[in-house]
C-alpha cells in the first residue's frame, strides 16, 4: 500500500474522530514528557559538575589530592613537576565559599590557580586576556551568573565568607556566555592561588595538583603519584570530583529513578489506556476494510502506520513539554549537594535522553493499537461490530477477564518473591504490580457494576440504575477510564508515601544528631557541620564566659575524599550526651557500642560503607585518613544519616590522630537551665563578635535549615507527584469528556425514551463517579503495596531510613482532588452533551 494511501485513510480516520485522537496523543505526550524532564534533570546535576571541572582541568588526566579541606603543603608541586613522564603540573586550592553581594549571596567553589594551569587549556583558565591567563592579584572572576544573583558588576566590592573569616575583596571580572560558554552557570569563583591562600588562611597550601602525562606514560606517572603520596593523599583520574559527586547523588538519583519509573510508566500508561477508549471504532474501522477486500497485510500496515504516525507526533510534542518543564518545575539547584560540589546550573541534554523519551512514546502508541490486530484472525470479518454486549466493540468475554484475573494474581505472587529475594528488581517489580492492577481492572468491574446494579434496585436510584447500566454498555470504555484512575491513585500513593517516609525518617535522623547542643555555631551558608574554620583559645574562653552558657564542646569533622567516595566523618566530643543517634542504629548494641566509641579505637558506620568493604561487627577496618591509614574496630552499623556515600562517628581522640589538626567544623553549646536558646545565642553571638562569617543558631534553627534543604533535594520528588497529580486529572477528564461525548447518540436516545436534559447530566456525573470510585479504590490498594515495597527498596539501596506507614490521608486527598477535578470537567461535557439533538438516535 503506497504512503499516499496510507496518509489519506489516517486523514479520513482523523476527521471522522478528532476527538479520540487528540486524547489517544495526548496522553502519549504526558508520558513522554514527565520521562524526559526528569532524565534531563538526573543528567544535568553532574553533567554540570562535569562541565566545570572539564573547564577548569583542560587536558589534566590525573591528580593528587587532600583528603579533606585543610589541603597539603604546596611545596610538592616541585616534586610532583620532577617527576618521569609528566608534562604539566599545576597547584590548585579550593575551598567552599560564600559570596555576598546587595541583592543576595550565593555558595561557591573558590578555586586558586596558578599560571601553569592555563597551559593545561580549561575553558575557564585558559585565556582571561589577550596574553593568556591574566588572573587579578587581588579580586575574584566569576560567571556572570553569579555576579547578577548578588546584584554585583566588575570594580564593585563583595563579601567573602570563608573559612569561618569574613572578607571584603573586589569583584575583578565576570564572564558571559561569549567567553565561557554555558559554563557561565558554574557556581565557582576562581583567583590567583596566593591570593586564595591568604583569603583562607591557608599560607603554602594547595589541595590538589593536576597532572598531564606525557603521551604513553599515564601509568609510569600515576605509580610515581602513588608512592609520592605515601598512603596520606589520594591519587586519581582528573575529574575525581565528578565521581564522588555520582556516587554522592546516586541515593537521590535512585530515590528520584524509583519515582521517576513510576511517574513515566504512569503516563505511557495513560497513553495506552487512552488509545483503549479508540478501540471500538478501530476494531469497526478492521471489520470495514475486511469486508471491502482488504488482506490482512494491507489492514496490518494500515493500523501499523497510524499508531506510528501518531506515536510520533504525540512523542515530539511531549519532548517539547518535557523541555518547558526541564526549564521550569525541574531546573532547582540541589542545595544539599551544592554546599560540597562544583554544581552548575547547565542543562544538560543526551542523544540518548532523547531517544529514550522518544522511543517509549512510540512503542506505547504501537502496543496500545495492537488490540485491533487480533480481529484479523478472526473467521468473521463482524465479530468486532456485532458484540452482544453493547456498543461497537465492547465485549469481553468472562473467558478473557478469567484470564487476566489469573495473570495478574500470578504477577502479584512473583513480584513479590522476586524483590524479596533481589531487591534490584524492585523497579520493574513496581511495574508489574501496576499492569497487574490493570489486568485485574476487568474482573473488578464486572463484579462490582453488578453489586451497584442490584443496590441501586434495593433503594430505588433510578438515576443510578441507569448510569450504572450505561457503564456496563460501554465496557471498554469504562474499563479504560477506571483504568486510569487507578493508575493515577498507584503513582501517587507509591510516589507521595515513599517521599513523606523518607522524609520523616531523614528529619528524625538530623534532629538526633543536633540533639546534643542547644546553640550551634557552624561557618555560614548552609554548611551544616561539614566545613572547617580556626576557632582560638580566647574564642573558646570568651564563649565560655557568656551569660547563661553552661558547656562549650569542640566538634570536629567534615568530608572525607577515598577515592570515588566522598565521606561524612563526624568526630563527637567526650562530653556529648550520645556519640551515636540512638534511632539511627541498624544493627549492633547502642549503649556498647557508645561505650567503645568513646573509649577510642572504634567508630560506628553507615550501612553503605559497611556493605561495600564487607564489615562485620568488632571486626578492624581501616579509615584513609590524611595523616596515613587509621584503624579502628566496628562498633554498629548506622543508616546513612541523610548523606549517600555514608558517615563515619567516631571520637574526637581518633579524630586528631588521624587528622592531626585542632580545627573545629562546630562549636556545641549547652545552655544554663531556664536560659531560653535565643538568649543564650544572641550571647553567643556577642562574644564571637557577631561575625557573619559564622552562623550561630539554636538547635531548632539548624534543624530548620536542615529541613528547607532536605526538603529543597527532594523537591524533585515533589515536583513529580505534583505534575503526576495534574497529568492525572487532565487524563482522566480528557478521557471521561471523549466518553460522554462519544455517548450522544445513546444520549439522544435517552431524549426519545422521555429523560430531561437535567437527568441525562445527572446520569452522566454518577456514571463518572461510579467508574473513578472503582478505579480510586484498586489503585489505592495496588499503589500501598508499591509504597511498602518501594520503602524497603529505598532503605536497603540508599541507606535513607524510610519507615513504613499507611498514609490515609494522603490517599483520600489525592481520591478527591482526582474525582472532584475530573467530574468538573464531565458536568461542563456533560452539560454540552446533554443537549444532543432526540434525531441523533436515528443516525446510523
Amino acid at each position: 500500500m503506497s504512503p499516499r494511501t496510507l496518509l489519506y485513510l489516517y486523514g479520513w480516520r482523523l476527521r471522522a474522530h478528532p476527538f479520540q485522537e487528540l486524547l489517544a496523543g495526548a496522553g502519549i505526550a504526558i508520558g513522554v514528557a514527565l520521562l524526559f524532564a526528569v532524565q534531563v534533570a538526573n543528567t544535568s546535576m553532574t553533567g554540570s559538575a562535569a562541565q566545570t571541572v572539564d573547564a577548569i582541568t583542560g587536558r589534566a588526566q590525573l591528580q593528587l589530592a587532600a583528603r579533606d579541606d585543610q589541603g597539603f603543603d604546596g611545596r610538592l608541586t616541585r616534586a610532583v613537576r620532577a617527576l618521569d613522564g609528566v608534562r604539566i603540573a599545576a597547584p590548585v586550592l579550593d575551598r567552599r565559599g560564600v559570596v555576598a553581594g546587595p541583592r543576595g549571596e550565593r555558595a561557591v567553589m573558590l578555586v586558586g590557580v596558578d599560571p601553569t594551569l592555563a597551559e593545561l587549556g580549561g575553558s575557564i583558565t585558559h585565556d582571561f586576556g589577550a596574553r593568556g591567563l591574566q588572573l587579578p592579584t587581588a579580586g575574584l572572576v566569576t560567571p556572570d551568573s553569579i555576579a547578577n544573583q548578588i546584584g554585583a558588576a566588575p570594580g564593585d566590592l563583595v563579601h567573602l565568607f570563608v573559612a569561618g573569616r569574613a572578607r571584603t575583596v573586589p569583584l575583578s571580572a565576570s564572564l558571559d556566555s561569549g567567553e565561557i560558554g554555558s559554563l557561565v552557570g558554574s557556581q565557582v569563583a576562581v583567583s590567583s592561588l596566593a591570593y586564595v591562600q591568604r583569603l583562607t588562611g591557608m599560607p603554602g597550601r594547595v589541595s590538589r595538583v593536576f597532572v598531564e602525562a606525557a603521551p604513553g606514560r599515564e601509568r609510569l606517572v600515576r605509580t610515581e603519584l602513588l608512592q609520592l603520596a605515601a598512603g596520606r593523599l589520594d591519587v586519581g583520574p582528573a575529574d575525581s570530583i565528578v565521581r564522588q559527586l555520582r556516587v554522592a547523588a546516586t541515593p537521590s538519583d535512585q530515590s528520584s529513578a524509583l519515582f521517576s519509573a513510576i511517574s513515566a510508566m504512569v503516563g505511557l500508561l495513560f497513553a495506552f489506556n487512552a488509545m483503549l477508549l479508540t478501540m471500538p471504532d478501530r476494531r469497526a474501522f478492521v471489520s470495514e476494510l475486511r469486508m471491502q477486500g482488504f488482506t490482512v497485510r494491507q489492514v496490518a500496515g494500515v493500523l501499523t502506520f497510524q499508531a506510528a504516525l501518531l506515536g510520533a507526533a504525540a512523542s515530539a510534542a511531549g519532548l517539547a513539554l518535557g523541555d518547558v518543564l526541564s526549564r521550569t518545575v525541574f531546573d532547582s539547584l540541589p542545595t544539599y549537594l551544592a554546599f560540597t560540589f562544583p554544581i552548575g546550573t547547565q542543562r544538560i541534554v543526551t542523544p540518548g535522553t532523547l531517544a529514550i523519551a522518544f522511543g517509549a512514546g512510540l512503542v506505547a502508541a504501537l502496543l496500545a493499537a495492537s488490540r485491533p490486530l487480533l480481529d484479523l484472525f478472526s473467521r468473521a470479518p463482524l465479530d468486532a461490530v456485532n458484540d452482544e454486549r453493547g456498543e461497537l466493540g465492547e465485549g469481553l468475554e468472562a473467558t478473557v477477564r478469567r484470564r487476566l484475573l489469573l495473570i495478574a494474581a500470578g504477577l502479584v505472587i512473583a513480584t513479590t518473591i522476586a524483590i524479596l529475594l533481589t531487591p534490584r528488581l524492585t523497579i520493574p517489580g513496581l511495574l508489574a504490580l501496576a499492569i497487574a492492577a490493570l489486568l485485574l481492572m476487568p474482573a473488578a468491574f464486572a463484579t462490582t457494576m453488578p453489586l451497584t446494579d442490584r443496590l441501586a434496585r434495593r433503594l430505588r436510584r433510578n438515576m443510578l440504575l441507569v448510569a450504572v447500566m450505561g457503564a456496563r454498555s460501554a465496557m471498554t470504555r469504562s474499563i479504560a477510564v477506571a483504568a486510569i484512575a487507578a493508575v493515577a491513585m498507584y503513582g501517587n500513593v507509591a510516589i507521595g508515601g515513599a517521599r513523606d517516609d523518607m522524609i520523616r525518617g531523614l528529619e528524625a535522623g538530623y534532629a538526633d544528631h543536633l540533639s546534643t547542643a542547644d546553640v550551634w555555631v557552624t561557618t555560614a551558608g548552609q554548611s551544616l557541620t561539614t566545613d572547617s574554620f580556626d576557632v582560638s583559645r580566647t574564642q573558646l574562653a570568651r564563649v565560655r564566659r557568656a551569660p547563661g552558657v553552661a558547656d562549650v564542646r569542640v566538634y570536629q569533622g567534615g568530608m572525607l575524599d577515598a577515592g570515588d567516595q566522598r565521606i561524612w566523618v563526624i568526630a563527637r566530643p567526650p562530653g556529648d550526651g550520645h556519640v551515636i543517634p540512638p534511632t539511627q542504629v541498624v544493627s549492633g548494641n547502642l549503649a556498647a557500642a557508645e561505650r567503645h566509641v568513646r573509649a577510642g579505637g572504634w567508630a560506628a558506620v553507615s550501612r553503605t560503607i559497611a556493605d561495600r568493604e564487607h564489615l562485620r561487627l568488632g571486626h578492624a577496618f581501616v579509615v584513609p585518613a590524611p595523616t596515613g591509614p587509621l584503624r579502628l574496630r566496628l562498633a554498629a552499623v548506622v543508616t546513612n544519616l541523610s548523606w549517600g556515600p555514608g558517615a563515619i562517628l567516631m571520637g574526637t581522640a581518633d579524630y586528631r590522630r588521624g587528622w592531626d589538626t585542632n580545627a573545629a567544623t562546630a562549636l556545641e553549646i549547652n545552655l544554663r537551665s531556664g536560659v531560653s536558646p535565643a538568649a543564650g545565642r544572641a550571647a553567643v553571638a556577642a562574644a564571637l563578635g557577631h561575625t557573619p562569617a559564622l552562623d550561630v543558631q539554636t538547635r531548632a534553627q539548624l534543624n530548620a535549615e536542615f529541613r528547607r534543604l532536605l526538603h529543597q533535594g527532594l523537591a524533585r520528588l515533589t515536583e513529580i507527584s505534583t505534575l503526576m497529580l495534574v497529568a492525572a486529572v487532565l487524563a482522566l477528564a480528557a478521557a471521561m469528556s471523549a466518553a460522554v461525548w462519544q455517548r450522544r447518540q445513546r444520549l439522544a436516545a435517552y431524549k426519545v425514551q422521555g429523560f430531561r436534559e437535567r437527568q441525562l447530566r445527572r446520569i452522566l456525573l454518577l456514571e463518572t463517579v461510579v467508574v473513578l470510585v472503582l478505579g480510586c479504590v484498586l489503585g489505592v490498594a495496588a499503589g500501598t503495596y508499591a509504597h511498602l515495597l518501594g520503602n524497603r527498596w529505598l532503605e536497603l539501596t540508599t541507606g535513607f531510613p524510610a519507615p513504613f506507614s499507611v498514609q490515609l490521608g494522603h490517599a483520600l486527598t489525592t481520591l478527591l482532588l482526582i474525582t472532584s477535578g475530573a467530574a468538573t470537567v464531565v458536568a461542563v461535557t456533560g452539560f454540552l452533551a446533554s443537549r444532543v439533538s432526540a434525531r441523533l438516535s436515528f443516525a446510523e
